[in-house]
């Protein structure tokens, strides 16, 4: 049995994570969304026949939703803690309300960016599929169209080597072998299914909804100028708030030859792939083939609150701003935005770095803090480190120009020597007071993995190979969805 031990950190004391200070937001008013392009009915439909395996959804239900790339695994920690807030935020919500709240997770199969979503990071340890050479930037298909046929056994090879044998390594190993490798979205998909069985996790795929969502993307892009006023609107609000804008402008893209290429507007018209045309024309083909189209960032979230009826959409800190940024384009089209609501956002300890940070002396805010949390601030040191700087300004001051080279060498000696004297003595300070290198090294490694939140970095697969299903189920029941802190999350696990 899993049990958690949680801390709750200011997300302003997380100089290490960086960017959390836009969880503060605002949300829109509404219980839910919506637009004149919404049909209930319809929308249900959708959802039961992308989930036939879960009972068809009533039409009068709401949904918790989050997005994601459909990553290898399913890419870092962050794409699960989005599912768990969507499933824990329902429950709550539902409970309270008395109206059915679902939670949802947009699987963003029509995405490109192959680079963002062709690697897992395992226990420090990064896989990166060779996703398929000759593809050129900027041209690249769908992930939905990229096959993942031949990652399979690579992947399964690389856990093997990756991860230490446990109860539930056999477990692990046979879910991921099971998954449909056909292509990114598949095995994407395939997963979230099978670790949120248990929650009626149902998952909405944007390319068959394009039935749905064509005539929206065709009525914004009829209005084009107008969307483009709002959205520098939108961008010099966040302006106005000290915000850099996260999107640089909206956007869509036509499916050409297989290949996602983005559409060009211009004053006399769109270019598509057949030559310029009007804005009326373009539109006529977007309602007329609406397989050949697909919305960019900014646009996404416009067409999701306008067919579904979405009472919050789950983000962490780059989406939550450019939700704001692009709330203004809700009303050119007469609809209305879901709540912006932030997802979880947590570090997970184990307990062998928990005592890690134990033998350091270490309390676990300090890791965030950095630079670095167990530096030696000995003033005899930092006595010698600023004489060392002195004298080599000194020497700096002094030299001809240009310089020998033997007093180069010799400034360059003396800076060297420095340095390493006194990183030999702080190390022995520090292995001394019972400390090691290789002990925070660990420590970093498993907390701020190349010096960003684990949850950024860092994939669910460990932790799975280590507790199992368990871990998904404490998760659930032990995440409060409604907290304005970063959670650190300290595991044990207990005797049933």
């Amino acid at each position: 049995m899993i049990a958690f031990d949680i801390i709750k950190l200011e997300f302003e004391t997380l100089s290490r994570g960086g960017g959390f200070g836009t969880f503060a937001v605002d949300p829109p008013a509404g219980p839910v969304s919506g637009s004149p392009f919404f049909d209930p009915q319809r929308a249900a439909d959708e959802i039961a026949r992308q989930n036939p395996d879960l009972p068809p959804p009533p039409p009068t239900a709401r949904y918790l939703v989050g997005g994601q790339q459909a990553g290898l695994l399913t890419g870092p920690l962050y794409t699960f803690l989005k599912a768990i807030s969507a499933i824990a935020l329902a429950r709550a919500w539902s409970e309270r309300s008395g109206v059915p709240h679902l939670p949802l997770f947009w699987v963003a199969s029509e995405d490109h960016d192959v680079l963002e979503v062709n690697r897992v990071t395992v226990g420090g340890r990064r896989y990166v599929h060779d996703y398929a050479p000759g593809i050129a930037r900027g041209r690249v298909p769908q992930v939905a169209d990229i096959s993942l046929a031949d990652a399979r056994e690579p992947l399964l090879e690389f856990l093997r080597e990756s991860l230490p044998e446990t109860e539930f390594t056999p477990w692990l190993l046979d879910l991921v072998s099971q998954a449909d490798w056909r292509n990114y979205a598949a095995a994407f998909s395939d997963l979230l299914r099978v670790l949120f069985r248990d929650w009626e996790l149902r998952l909405i795929d944007p390319i068959p909804l394009r039935r749905l969502t064509a005539p929206v993307l065709a009525e914004m892009v009829e209005v084009w100028p107008d969307m483009a006023r709002a959205f520098d609107e939108g961008s010099e609000q966040l302006r106005s708030r000290g915000i850099d804008p996260p999107l640089r402008r909206p956007g869509f893209f036509e499916i050409v030859e297989g290949r996602r290429v983005a559409v060009s507007m211009q004053e006399r018209g769109v270019r598509l792939s057949g030559g310029i045309v009007s804005r009326t024309e373009a539109a006529e083909q977007i309602r007329a083939f609406p397989e050949r189209f697909s919305t960019g960032a900014a646009l996404r979230p416009v067409v999701q609150d306008a067919v579904l009826p979405v009472a919050a959409t789950l983000g962490g800190p780059s989406e939550l701003t450019y939700l704001r940024q692009i709330e203004p384009l809700y009303g050119v089209i007469g609809a209305v935005p879901s709540r912006r609501h932030p997802r979880i956002s947590a570090t997970f300890v184990e307990p062998r770095i928990r005592r890690a940070l134990e033998k350091e002396g270490l309390g676990v805010g300090a890791i965030f803090r950095g630079p670095d949390p167990v530096e030696t601030t000995d003033p005899r040191l930092l006595m010698i480190e600023k004489m060392g700087r002195d004298l080599v300004a000194e020497i700096e001051h002094l030299r001809p120009d240009p310089p020998p080279r033997w007093l180069r060498s010799s400034r360059d000696a003396i800076s060297t020597a420095v340095t390493r004297i006194v990183e030999r003595a702080r190390q022995d300070a520090e292995e001394a007071a019972g400390r090691s290198a290789a002990r925070r090294e660990k420590i970093t490694v498993a907390l701020l993995p190349e010096g960003r939140l684990q949850e950024r970095i860092e994939g669910v697969i460990g932790f799975l190979n280590a507790y199992g299903p368990g871990f998904v189920r404490a998760a659930v029941e032990g995440l409060d969805p409604e907290t304005r802190h970063h959670l650190v999350v300290f595991i044990s696990k207990e005797r049933s």
